[in-house]
């Protein structure tokens, strides 16, 4: 089982602060730019982009599916294990030890074990 951070939105297109009535097809897919590297059973750590703040935990459901998307041509099925259903109230990404720069101009990246426990911690002392 491999642990990632997936980054959600992005400049010109971030989450809004209602992110769960307004994209609640997040809670079943999330999309990438080239053919992720995951495999069903990974977990990913949510992060919405703009905010610098981690929203929720899934696991990969799914073996990748390319689609018809100018921007997100890849996209896997997932199952959102923990969310945080306002991302004002979600940690922000430096609770789970890792820099927001980290993630600049990617769309995922690999994380340890360890930071995935501490976004387990994070987001259930917030989470609804």
């Amino acid at each position: 089982m491999e642990h990632w951070l997936k980054a959600v939105g992005h400049a010109r297109g971030p989450l809004s602060e209602a992110w769960l009535d307004e994209r609640p097809e997040l809670l079943h897919r999330t999309g990438f730019p080239r053919r992720p590297r995951m495999a069903v059973g990974d977990r990913l750590v949510l992060y919405a982009s703009v905010w610098r703040r981690v929203f929720a935990l899934a696991e990969v459901t799914g073996e990748p599916q390319s689609r018809d998307h100018p921007r997100w041509p890849w996209t896997v099925e997932i199952e959102t294990l923990l969310l945080v259903p306002v991302l004002d109230a979600a940690p922000p990404i430096e609770a789970i030890g890792v820099a927001a720069r980290s993630m600049s101009q990617q769309s995922h990246i690999r994380i340890g074990p360890e930071h995935y426990v501490r976004a387990v911690d994070a987001l259930a002392s917030v989470a609804r």
